[in-house]
């Protein structure tokens, strides 16, 4: 018996982004033509080879978190977009860049590039859950915490070296002061134990006077 949209849609929106392996766990004779077929209707669309997501998921800003997070795992946002995220900086940015344990990658989904940056698995921390809701429906991505957006950056970054370089990240010195966990961010440096990292974050204070 041939599979409605909405049968479709009632077991698989809760997870937005989806696979074809998942479609046959729920149902095992999906004729894929039907995919097609919503994709030109709009209820759908393809991400990636073997990849899709409901159209509705694409219209909440964070849409692209979610997506980076499914796209490659295990991973986290991290960097730049985690800092923007949280106001640290003020700049627009345009990529997505994550932290994963993979080799490093990069994805073109929809117009925008996925960046995934390899860390050994000791560095894999510093991570938190935050929630986005479409229609009512509350789903999880993995963001790097503030601190750990911070040491990312400049762990990867190498051209972060000097107190002129570091005074070019443009951080917004309120956000500084208010909301860094700065015994956390020393608790971080002591698991990452690199010299080079503490001498950064020690120019850093130093330059916004923290």
């Amino acid at each position: 018996m041939p599979i409605s949209y909405l049968e479709f849609r009632e077991k698989l929106f809760s997870q937005g982004i989806f696979s074809i392996n998942q479609i046959h766990i729920y149902f095992p004779d999906f004729n894929s033509d039907n995919l097609l077929f919503w994709q030109k209707k709009g209820y759908i669309l393809l991400l990636r080879k073997g990849w899709y997501c409901f159209k509705e998921f694409t219209q909440v800003s964070e849409f692209s978190f979610l997506l980076a997070n499914n796209l490659y795992t295990p991973s986290y946002i991290s960097h730049q977009e985690a800092l923007l995220f949280y106001g640290l900086i003020p700049e627009h940015i345009v990529d997505s860049t994550s932290i994963t344990t993979k080799k490093t990658e990069t994805f073109t989904v929809l117009g925008k590039v996925y960046k995934y940056y390899s860390i050994h698995r000791k560095f894999f921390f510093g991570y938190v859950l935050k929630d986005m809701t479409v229609n009512g429906l509350t789903r999880k991505f993995m963001i790097a915490d503030k601190e750990k957006a911070i040491l990312d950056l400049l762990y990867f970054f190498d051209f972060y070296k000097t107190e002129r370089d570091l005074a070019e990240i443009n951080f917004n010195e309120s956000a500084l002061e208010n909301d860094i966990d700065w015994e956390k961010m020393d608790d971080y440096l002591g698991r990452f134990n690199k010299k080079i990292l503490e001498k950064k974050i020690r120019l850093i204070r130093k330059i916004h006077q923290l």
